[in-house]
């Protein structure tokens, strides 16, 4: 009796360990799948500032952690630091998300017809095994004084081609409280990210002691882990093996 029932008991036995499997494989999935929420705050820097200009070059690269950043540009009009004053740090934020910091003098002085304008170009690429996921915008936009307005509005390509994914902070006379910290979430996960990062700052022409100012601007990313090939094939094979286990005992 014992002979007859035991190639059943050790099919059971295998059904539910590989139904146990599947279960582990779908959920772990599904962890990975899930792209990380969590804002940007308490920024720690973890390498050495360069200076922008320096970047400026046809190989310029900055990394931080698994994220490197390339293909700089950098414009600006009215009162803006030039590349060669500002700083770009390699930081990592409290939730352990990497990115950059941009530190200088933007400004705009009420001497300035027109206010004061600095355009950030860049590409920031995950490294191996990972998409980015979402972004994480953090700074201290700052009026002296009561009124003017400075904003940085944040866009990326190619996700963003139609105006989706913008983030903004900002500190406006006619918007309270000022907004400091901005974040969004990718429907798509991608490798690689062309960013556009505009400071734009105005204070009002005669007015002396009214100045927009910003020293330093956050910038972070999250990122999702594709699973090794072997992994995922281990996963994927636990899910059929449990398939044609039921295909084979469809009563049970």
């Amino acid at each position: 009796m014992i002979e007859k029932y035991l190639p059943e008991g050790i099919a059971i036995m295998m059904r539910q360990r590989l139904k146990r499997l599947t279960i582990c494989g779908v959920l772990l999935l599904g962890m990975l799948a899930l792209p990380w929420h969590a804002s940007s705050s308490a920024a720690t820097i973890i390498g050495t500032p360069v200076v922008l200009s320096t970047l400026l070059t046809p190989n310029g690269t900055i990394t931080a952690g698994d994220k490197t950043f390339t293909n700089f540009s950098y414009l600006f009009t009215g009162d803006m630091p030039p590349a060669t004053s500002v700083n770009v740090v390699p930081i990592t934020d409290s939730a352990g998300n990497f990115g950059i910091e941009f530190q200088g003098a933007f400004i705009d002085l009420p001497s300035s017809v027109g206010g004061s304008d600095a355009l950030i170009r860049y590409t920031v690429t995950a490294g191996a095994n990972h998409l980015i996921s979402d972004a994480h915008l953090e700074g201290n936009p700052n009026l002296l004084g009561t009124l003017g307005s400075i904003s940085v509005t944040e866009t990326f390509l190619p996700l963003g081609a139609n105006g989706q994914f913008t983030m903004q902070i900002y500190d406006d006379e006619s918007i309270q409280p000022p907004k400091l910290t901005d974040n969004t979430v990718f429907t798509t996960p991608v490798k690689s990210l062309q960013v556009q990062k505009d400071i734009l700052a105005l204070a009002p022409n005669g007015t002396p002691t009214q100045t927009s100012t910003l020293s330093f601007v956050d910038q972070t990313y999250s990122q999702i882990t594709i699973p090794e090939p072997a992994t995922a094939m281990l996963m994927l094979g636990g899910v059929f093996g449990f398939g044609a286990i039921r295909r084979r005992n469809p009563t049970r």
